[in-house]
């Protein structure tokens, strides 16, 4: 699965990553939610992530937070964006994690997307959970569909303009990833490796050739609309 990057930074926002690890800090809300999905985290087969590597050494929570080397935490903002790498067999694998949390009334929703790459190639998993209203070293996480909270969305939503040959007819899949500012969640296009590599023949980027959407949080109604 390629890597994203099309409009992102437009939507997420820009911020300037420490070079140095930051001393770990304290539990708030978000960091707190954090924790509680790294308590139940389950890795997909295969995955090479650091929160992978982390539940398989058995990282606690001060361990886990040293892994990356590059962090952005603004609980102000209720947002974070963390970075770091590690050494496998088959090469450097460089993660990404990003978290936000959407507060509606007595509850939050907390999204998680963990993003890994090795030689140009990404995978990527996006996780929404309710936190309960308990003090942040001691918060639970009940983890729920992406149905639940997000608007429907079809593929053509993806499309400003037609769709290119190598991707007519293919089902797309969605990622979302949080976004820095303004309680906002940005909905991806992802196509299938083949459908990837038929447009790569092409000349086509598929990633150039969708648009992120871009959803809002909604606190009355605990869901995310569409719409800027």
């Amino acid at each position: 699965m390629l890597r994203p990057t099309h409009a992102l930074m437009a939507l997420l926002g820009s911020a300037a990553l420490a070079a140095a690890p930051p001393a770990p800090l304290p539990d708030s809300a978000l960091l707190g939610g954090l924790r509680s999905f790294l308590g139940t985290f389950t890795p997909t087969p295969g995955e090479t992530s650091l929160l992978a590597y982390a539940r398989t050494e058995a990282l606690d929570w001060t361990a886990f937070q040293n892994l990356f080397s590059m962090q952005v935490t603004d609980t102000r903002a209720r947002y974070l964006d963390w970075r770091g790498h590690t050494a496998m067999p088959t090469g450097s694998v460089f993660t990404t994690l990003r978290a936000a949390t959407y507060p509606a009334g007595a509850r939050t929703l907390l999204v998680v997307n963990r993003e890994w790459c090795t030689a140009g190639s990404c995978q990527t998993r996006t996780v929404f959970g309710w936190l309960d209203g308990g003090r942040p070293g001691t918060m639970t996480m009940s983890a729920v569909k992406d149905a639940t909270v997000i608007p429907l969305i079809r593929d053509a939503d993806f499309f400003a303009g037609p769709v290119p040959p190598c991707l007519k007819g293919v089902a797309l899949t969605v990622t979302y990833v949080p976004a820095w500012q303004g309680s906002t969640l940005a909905a991806l296009a992802v196509a299938p490796r083949a459908a990837q590599q038929t447009c790569a023949q092409a000349g086509i980027t598929p990633e150039a050739a969708t648009r992120p959407l871009k959803l809002t949080w909604s606190p009355s109604t605990s869901k995310f609309r569409k719409g800027w």
